[in-house]
């Protein structure tokens, strides 16, 4: 009479092999068996074996598990400021990118993916360079266009104003100016700046949009703007309350959500 079969889960199987990106023989050795077995039990799973290039991942990679919420933030964040592109169409790679000379930029983008693959980061010369590893998964972060963030126009608040925070977080700036908080973003993204502009006015929150730089036009020491810049402010008292209050949950920008509190300290001494 031979050995007894050894019993592996599905489960289990797809888990190592698959989530944790084992190979055959890595997992014999985990659960005290042979190569061969785990072979069979791959095929018995119906669990097809891995192409080449999936095999050779050296690191595993998490699915996207988040909320719209957080994803909605990604998105923002993304459209900002992050490059996000694949090696070649058929890679189980999803690669983020960012160049950068603020640390707390650095920092954000480090608690967003690390969680889900590996992040890379170098310094040179007081310029970071961060490349995170995603799985496909993340392929809703590859386009940039409109059809990347459109479905969040129906999303409740919390779903859009994470979105807005994230594009803050890589856009924005909260200032004061002669004593009085402003807030202010500068973008090429027109179509963005004119939904936020309207999402904030049926808010309450008033708000100014308009072009600064027409396409082609010149500033001393720079290249002619490639496309319209556009800027959306908000300057009333009030209305930059209302709007700081829904935003600063959302930011996670270190140096934003200072300016942010600080913006806010400012309204409410000014109220007094």
């Amino acid at each position: 009479m031979g050995a007894p079969k050894i019993l592996i889960s599905k489960t289990l199987l797809q888990k190592l092999y698959i989530k944790e990106n084992l190979t055959p023989f890595k997992i014999g050795e985990k659960l005290g068996c042979s190569f061969k077995t785990i072979r069979n039990r791959l095929k018995e799973h119906n669990i097809p074996f891995k192409n080449p290039a999936y095999a050779r991942m050296t690191y595993s990679k998490k699915d996207f598990d988040g909320s719209l919420a957080e994803k909605s933030y990604m998105i923002g964040f993304r459209i900002g400021d992050l490059n996000v592109y694949k090696k070649s169409p058929n890679s189980y790679t999803v690669v983020v990118r960012c160049h950068t000379t603020q640390k707390q930029q650095v920092e954000v983008i480090k608690s967003i993916f690390d969680k889900f693959g590996r992040v890379s980061i170098s310094l040179n010369n007081g310029h970071f360079q961060v490349n995170c590893f995603m799985n496909n998964s993340f392929s809703f972060l590859l386009k940039k266009d409109d059809s990347t963030w459109k479905w969040i126009i129906n999303s409740d608040d919390n779903t859009v104003f994470n979105f807005i925070a994230g594009y803050i977080d890589a856009e924005g700036n909260f200032i004061l100016n002669q004593g009085r908080a402003r807030f202010k973003i500068d973008s090429y993204d027109a179509s963005i700046l004119k939904w936020i502009s309207e999402f904030l006015k049926q808010k309450g929150i008033h708000n100014k949009l308009r072009i600064i730089y027409k396409a082609g036009e010149k500033v001393p020491s720079q290249n002619p703007f490639p496309k319209d810049l556009w800027r959306l402010n908000i300057n009333g008292m009030n209305e930059l309350q209302i709007f700081l209050e829904k935003l600063i949950p959302f930011l996670r920008h270190k140096t934003r959500l200072s300016q942010a509190k600080e913006s806010l300290m400012n309204i409410l001494k000014r109220k007094k």
